[in-house]
């Protein structure tokens, strides 16, 4: 069985021939479909006070997108919660911990 179809559930890059997926379509001759499956859109204060969820009772916040710090932040300045500078932040790549820096002052021990 040979594999000629491929989709992957992310958006499609931006320039294709610089991604590594443009390397697989060369040497194998291959059609790859890109899709995104997840969709983030921010709640609404509304929601967010009906979960009940205390943000300042947690000491550190873990982000996975830039899209999730937007809606975080935006989130607490709708909902009048100011964040204390002793809040951990914890990011799964380095170019979301420098789009952190937007929202916060920046020191390396607190990202």
């Amino acid at each position: 069985m040979k594999i000629k179809n491929i989709l992957v559930s992310q958006p499609a890059p931006a320039m294709v021939e610089k991604s590594p997926f443009y390397e697989l379509i060369q040497k194998y001759n291959l059609e790859i479909e890109f899709t995104p499956f997840i969709k983030i859109e921010g709640t609404s204060v509304a929601d967010f006070r009906k979960q009940r969820i205390d943000v300042l009772a947690h000491t550190a916040v873990i982000f996975t997108s830039r899209a999730t710090i937007d809606n975080f932040f935006r989130v607490c300045e709708q909902a009048r919660i100011t964040i204390p500078e002793t809040m951990k932040y914890f990011c799964i790549g380095e170019a979301i911990a420098l789009y952190l820096q937007k929202y916060i002052i920046y020191r390396k021990r607190k990202i």
